[in-house]
C-alpha cells in the first residue's frame, strides 16, 4: 500500500474541516470548544483510502491566525498540500501565510480546492479563481490543478478524488528503511491502557515491542501497541498516521515536539548551521541576533538567528546562517523549519538545516559558518564528524543527523576514511572523530609529555593513567591516538609508562654522585636498610630528587621498593626469595616469627617484605601463615593457587 500526507492550508472558514468531512466522512473537529465555536482550534485527521492501493492520511489545520503555529505543526510531514480558498471570499490574509509557510517548508505538490461553489453565481467564481491565480504565480502551485467543490452538494468531489489520486501516483514514497522518526502532535491517556501518543511517521518503521527513546527528554519506553487510521497495527510505515501506546511513561512527562526515536539515533541540538531565506513577501528584515520562535516538525522553541558579515537580511534573499535555540531540538540534514516573529506573530522566513549540530562561532565571518549545500555530501558528513568533538559521533547517529541512506552513507565514510580526514577509533561501536579532533588529542598528549619530561628529568616517563586524565575524548580515542604515535615512533609505551621517544635520562655529576651513594647506602643496610627519613639525611638530597633516582635504581633493578619507605637491594630480596622455597620443600607454611629467622630483619621489616611477596604473587597469606603460590593445592609443598 502507498502511504501518503495530505494536508489541508487556508483562511479560517473557508471550509476545510467541512471538505475534509465530505471527502472522508470524518469530523476532525473533536474539541467541545471547536464544534461549539464552529472553528478548528487545534489539528484534526482523517484517511482516504483510494483505487490502486493508495491510502492518504489527511492532516486538517486550523485556519484562525492565532493558530498559524498549529497549522505549522501539522504542515512539517506532509507530502502534498491543498489550498482552500472559499469562492465566496476568495484570498485572504491566511491564504497568503499558509502559502507562504508550504513554500518554506519545502512542499513541492498539491492542488488549489475552491470551495462553497453553491453559494457563489459564475462571474464571482471566476472573479475568485482569478485571484487564486494571481496568488500562486511563482510558487509550487502555479501549474497545480484547481477544483471547484461543494461539500454540501457533493459537487465537483469526483474530480477532487480524481486529482488526488494523480497526485498520489507523481508522489515519491518515503523510504523504509530509514532511522524511526515520530515528532509528536498530540498526548492523551486512555482508560486501562496508558499514555497514548500521535504523529505523523516520517520516516522508518515502528513495531510493537520496539524499545524506543523519546527525545529530546531522553525517556525511555516500550511500544505496547499501535494504531493507524483507526485500525490495530503490528508495524506502521512512513506516510502514515499512528497512535502509538507507550509502556510506563505518563502524560506529564511527554511534549508536543518531542520525537520518538530508536534509541541512540539522534541526539538533542542547541545549535542548527542552516540556509536560511527572508520571507519575500515580509516588509520586516530580519536582523541579526534576533529572537524568533523556530518551527521544526511539531516543535516550537525559541531561537536567535546570527548572520554573517551582516547586521540583516533583507526580504527574499538567502544566505547561511546559526540559530541558536533555548530549548533542546531533535534536527536532522535536510530538514525544513519555518522562523516567526515573537510579536507580531508574522512569518519571516525558513529554510533548510545543513548541520543539525552547529559549534558556537567565535567569529561572524561567512568563512565560519559551514558553506555547503545538499550536494556536498561528504563536506557535510565530515563537518557532522567534527562536531562531535573528540567524543567523535557513531554511525547510527550520522544516519540520523544526515539524513542518508545507509548506502550511501557508508560509501561517503569509506572516502573520508581512505583520506584520513575522519579515523574510526572505536570499531564496537563503528565510532569517528574528525582529524581535527584527533590533531588536537595527539597534541594535548605531546605537549603534556614535553612539560612532563622537563619538570621530571629524571623520570623515565608519565604513568598512562596520569596522561590519560588530561586528555579530552573517552578511554578508545586515547587508546587509538597512543597506538598512532608509538607506532610512528613519536613516543614509547612501556608498561605503564610513557614517555617520548627522544627522552633519556641524563644525571648530572652531582645526580650520580648521589646515585652511587643510595646504592651503598641501601645494600650496606642488607637486612635493615635506611628508611627514606634516613636516607634524605644522609645525602643531604631532596624527596623529589629522592624519588627520582630511586625510580632509575628499580628499572635497572638494583634495588626493590617494598613499601613506599622502605627499598631492599635486589641481591637481598633474591636471596630471602631462594630460601623461603628451600623452606618450602620442607613446611606447609611459614609465620612471620619463622620469617624473621630466614631474614634475620626487625617486626619493621619483614612485615612489609611479607605484604611485598604477596602483591607480587609469590606467597599469599592464608591466615597467620603465608604460603607459596604456584601449581596445585596446600598439600606438599605448601603451593596452592
Amino acid at each position: 500500500m502507498k502511504r501518503i500526507i495530505l494536508g489541508t492550508a487556508g483562511h479560517i472558514d473557508h471550509g476545510k474541516s467541512e471538505l475534509v468531512r465530505a471527502l472522508t466522512g470524518i469530523d476532525t473537529d473533536r474539541l467541545k470548544e471547536e464544534k461549539q465555536r464552529g472553528i478548528s482550534i487545534e489539528l484534526g485527521f482523517a484517511f482516504l483510502d483510494l483505487a490502486n492501493d493508495i491510502r492518504i492520511g489527511i492532516v486538517d489545520v486550523p485556519g484562525h491566525e492565532k493558530f498559524v503555529r498549529h497549522m505549522v505543526a501539522g504542515s512539517g510531514g506532509i507530502d502534498m498540500a491543498a489550498l482552500v480558498i472559499a469562492l465566496d471570499e476568495g484570498v485572504m490574509p491566511q491564504t497568503v501565510e499558509h502559502l507562504d509557510i508550504l513554500s518554506l517548508l519545502g512542499i513541492r505538490l498539491g492542488l488549489v480546492v475552491l470551495t462553497k461553489h453553491d453559494l457563489v453565481d459564475e462571474e464571482l467564481a471566476l472573479l475568485a479563481e482569478e485571484d487564486s491565480k494571481d496568488l500562486v504565480k511563482g510558487t509550487f502551485l502555479e501549474n497545480a490543478p484547481m477544483v471547484r467543490v461543494s461539500s454540501r452538494t457533493g459537487e465537483g468531489f469526483d474530480r477532487l478524488r480524481e486529482v488526488l489520486a494523480q497526485l498520489a501516483a507523481q508522489t515519491v514514497e518515503r523510504p523504509v528503511h530509514g532511522l524511526l522518526r515520530l515528532p509528536v502532535d498530540r498526548i492523551f491517556t486512555m482508560k486501562g491502557h496508558g499514555t497514548v501518543v500521535t504523529g505523523t511517521l516520517i520516516s522508518g518503521t515502528i513495531s510493537v515491542g520496539d524499545e524506543v527513546e523519546i527525545l529530546p527528554g531522553n525517556l525511555r519506553s516500550s511500544v505496547r501497541s499501535i494504531e493507524s487510521h483507526n485500525h490495530s497495527e503490528v508495524k506502521a510505515f512512513p506516510g502514515e498516521r499512528v497512535a502509538v501506546n507507550l509502556r510506563g511513561l505518563e502524560q506529564a512527562q511527554i511534549h508536543r515536539g518531542d520525537v520518538i526515536t530508536h534509541i541512540g539515533e539522534f541526539r538533542p541540538s542547541y545549535i542548527v548551521d542552516v540556509k536560511l531565506s527572508a520571507l519575500g513577501r515580509s516588509n520586516v528584515p530580519l536582523r541579526n541576533r534576533r529572537r524568533v520562535r523556530f518551527h521544526h516538525y511539531t516543535s516550537e522553541v525559541e531561537a536567535r538567528v546570527i548572520l554573517p558579515d551582516m547586521e540583516a537580511l533583507e526580504p527574499g534573499n538567502e544566505i547561511m546562517a546559526q540559530l541558536r535555540t533555548s530549548s533542546p531540538v531533535v534536527p536532522s540534514t535536510g530538514d525544513r523549519f519555518v522562523i516567526r516573529a515573537l510579536s507580531p506573530s508574522i512569518t519571516l522566513g525558513g529554510g533548510t538545516i545543513i548541520n543539525p549540530r552547529g559549534t558556537k562561532l567565535k567569529a561572524r565571518t561567512t568563512k565560519s559558518f559551514v558553506e555547503m549545500d545538499r550536494n556536498d555530501d561528504e563536506g557535510i558528513v565530515a563537518s557532522l564528524i567534527r562536531s562531535g568533538g573528540p567524543v567523535g559521533v557513531g554511525r547510527n547517529e550520522l544516519l540520523g543527523m544526515s539524513g542518508l541512506s545507509g548506502k550511501r552513507l557508508d560509501k561517503i565514510l569509506e572516502v573520508l576514511k581512505n583520506s584520513r580526514t575522519v579515523i574510526r577509533f572505536d570499531a564496537s561501536e563503528n565510532r569517528m572523530v574528525h582529524r581535527v579532533s584527533f590533531e588536537m588529542v595527539k597534541k594535548r598528549i605531546l605537549d603534556r609529555l614535553t612539560s612532563f619530561h622537563a619538570e621530571h628529568p629524571l623520570k623515565e616517563g608519565m604513568s598512562k593513567q596520569e596522561l590519560r586524565s588530561m586528555a579530552p575524548g573517552g578511554d578508545k580515542l586515547f587508546k587509538s591516538v597512543l597506538e598512532t604515535l608509538s607506532g610512528s615512533g613519536v613516543l614509547v609505551v612501556d608498561g605503564d609508562t610513557v614517555r617520548a621517544s627522544t627522552h633519556q635520562v641524563r644525571l648530572k655529576d652531582e645526580e650520580k654522585g648521589i646515585k652511587d651513594q643510595l646504592v651503598k647506602l641501601i645494600i650496606e643496610g642488607w637486612k635493615s636498610p635506611p628508611v627514606i627519613k634516613e636516607i634524605i639525611a644522609a645525602t643531604g638530597s631532596d624527596i623529589k630528587q629522592l624519588r627520582s633516582l630511586l625510580s632509575i635504581l628499580e628499572k635497572e633493578k638494583r634495588v626493590v621498593r617494598v613499601s613506599e619507605e622502605i627499598y631492599f637491594s635486589s641481591a637481598f630480596v633474591n636471596e630471602i626469595k631462594v630460601k623461603l622455597v628451600d623452606f618450602f620443600q620442607r613446611e606447609s607454611g611459614i609465620t612471620p616469627s619463622r620469617f624473621s629467622e630466614i631474614t634475620g630483619s626487625s617486626r619493621k621489616y619483614n612485615i612489609p617484605l611479607l605484604e611485598y611477596f604477596d602483591r607480587e604473587r609469590f606467597t599469599m597469606r592464608l591466615g597467620d601463615q603465608r604460603v607459596l603460590r604456584g601449581s596445585g593445592s596446600s598439600g606438599a609443598g605448601g603451593r596452592v593457587e
